[in-house]
């Protein structure tokens, strides 16, 4: 199981929690220079797995209680980590109990980054070969600040539970620098 939700779910759907967790972290708030547009709950077992992908969020993550594992990437190895664009698909759970995988093929295609970096396939993707990922593990009490447009996959350990504070990026210099990473990794 994953019971996590990216739209704010802390502040909006689990107000009895509130009152154990501030809205938003005074000294990131100061930094940046305002408020993070969401704080969200995350609450899941060791098989839950987000795969890699990056966000356009400055991301504080604070983990209650377990860990949390990251694999990280900077935007400059933006090149050597394949994407591509997939028909975005839905377990629907059956009589039986199992669960199938439906298209949604009315739907648009979504970008998705086929590689496992636990498992890097590098006959098929080689110029992973060339990404330098860093890891890092975050435990009960501490708290990882992972910049905005950086990669990661994340893993945890059964039970972990966090809440993250994402204050949104900037789209400065560094998202142009990244845009033109990404056009010309697509050459």
């Amino acid at each position: 199981f994953y019971v996590q939700k990216q739209c704010s779910n802390l502040l909006d759907e689990l107000p009895e929690l509130t009152d154990d967790v501030e809205p938003h972290v005074p000294w990131m708030s100061a930094a940046l220079g305002k408020l993070p547009d969401a704080v969200n709950f995350w609450l899941g077992e060791a098989s839950a797995v987000t795969s890699m992908h990056k966000d356009h969020y400055e991301n504080l993550y604070c983990v209650i209680s377990g860990e949390k594992n990251f694999i990280l990437l900077p935007p400059t190895d933006r090149p050597f980590i394949p994407y591509g664009v997939y028909q975005p698909a839905v377990y629907r759970q059956q009589d039986d109990g199992e669960f199938e995988v439906v298209d949604q093929s009315g739907e648009e295609k979504v970008p998705w980054i086929p590689l496992d970096p636990l498992d890097p396939d590098l006959d098929r993707y080689p110029q992973y070969r060339r990404a330098r990922p860093l890891r890092c593990s975050v435990k009960a009490g501490e708290m990882l600040y992972l910049p905005s447009l950086w990669f990661h996959h994340v893993q945890q350990s059964h039970g972990c539970v966090a809440v993250n504070f994402w204050y949104d990026m900037e789209y400065d210099i560094k998202y142009n620098y990244f845009q033109l990473l990404e056009t010309l990794s697509e050459v």
